[in-house]
C-alpha cells in the first residue's frame, strides 16, 4: 500500500483524502442522519394524528348518555353474564359478539369483532350506568370506517363504604 502511495504526488494524495472524506460524510448523512431525521417527522405526524384522535374522542365522551345520577348503581339480578347477555341483545350486538367469558362472579370479558363503534361506545355507556366499570379496553379499526374490534373487560362497581 505505501508503494501505491509513494506513487503520486503530494497534491494527488490530498485528493484522494479530500474525495474520501467528502463520501465519508455523504455516507454518513445518507445512512444515519437522513433516515433519522424522516422517522422523526414520521412520529410527529403520528402523535399530531392520535392528539387529533383523543381530541374528537373527548367530544364524543361529552354526547354520551349521562350516568345514572344516583350515588349506588342499580343492582344486576342474577348472574353477571346473563345480564350482560340482555344488554348485549337490547343493543343488538349478538352477531359481533364472538366470546364472553365470566372470570368469577365480578368480571367478564368480551370480544367482539366487526362492530360499530358507536353501538360499542353506547353499550359501554348503558353496562357503565348499570353498575359495571371497565376494566381493560382494547379498540382496533377494522376493514371499514367506523367499524371496530375490540376486547373489553368489565367488572362490578364496588360499593364505597
Amino acid at each position: 500500500m505505501s508503494d501505491w502511495l509513494a506513487r503520486y504526488s503530494l497534491r494527488e494524495k490530498m485528493i484522494v483524502f479530500v474525495a474520501l472524506l467528502v463520501m465519508v460524510v455523504l455516507g454518513v448523512h445518507s445512512l444515519v442522519i437522513e433516515p433519522y431525521q424522516l422517522r422523526v417527522a414520521e412520529l410527529q405526524s403520528e402523535l399530531q394524528q392520535q392528539r387529533a384522535d383523543l381530541d374528537w374522542m373527548k367530544s364524543a365522551v361529552a354526547g354520551l348518555p349521562a350516568a345514572a345520577a344516583s350515588s349506588s348503581p342499580a343492582e344486576i339480578d342474577g348472574t353477571l353474564a346473563s345480564f350482560v347477555d340482555q344488554v348485549v341483545r337490547r343493543q343488538r350486538l349478538s352477531g359481533q359478539l364472538t366470546q364472553m367469558s365470566p372470570v368469577g362472579s365480578d368480571e367478564i370479558r368480551m370480544r367482539y369483532s366487526a362492530v360499530d363503534f358507536n353501538r360499542l361506545i353506547s353499550f359501554i355507556a348503558q353496562v357503565n350506568a348499570s353498575g359495571l366499570d371497565v376494566k381493560d379496553i382494547r379498540i382496533s379499526p377494522g376493514d371499514n370506517p367506523g367499524i371496530v374490534d375490540s376486547n373489553v373487560v368489565l367488572v362490578r362497581r364496588q360499593m364505597n363504604n
